[in-house]
């Protein structure tokens, strides 16, 4: 083969590569966010955490608010004691004590 020619073909080929790199770095820099911008979605995000962290506490007061008024409407022992000892008719339709 010619060396001219071939000089010519590597001469195109880098030629070729140097334009895919350039072309490879532009559309890298795309997708490339700044210190700044990186900084500034971590507060949005963990802003948005800490907003939904006091939503799940808010509906955890209200789960432990209302476990409570359910465990203080239960009958007691003595309570189950007491309907025990009145007759189906009395438990059913307030007999007297």
């Amino acid at each position: 083969m010619n060396p001219k020619k071939e000089l010519d073909n590597l001469s195109r080929s880098i030629y070729k590569l140097e334009n895919s790199i350039s072309s490879m770095e532009n559309h890298l820099s795309q997708y490339k966010m700044n210190t700044v911008e990186i900084n500034k979605s971590i507060m949005e995000l963990n802003y948005r955490k800490e907003k939904l962290q006091n939503e799940v506490d808010d509906i955890q007061s209200q789960i432990n608010f209302l476990a409570s008024l359910r465990e203080s409407q239960r009958p007691t022992e003595d309570d189950n004691n007491d309907i025990d000892e009145r007759s189906l008719f009395d438990q059913m339709f307030g007999g007297t004590d």
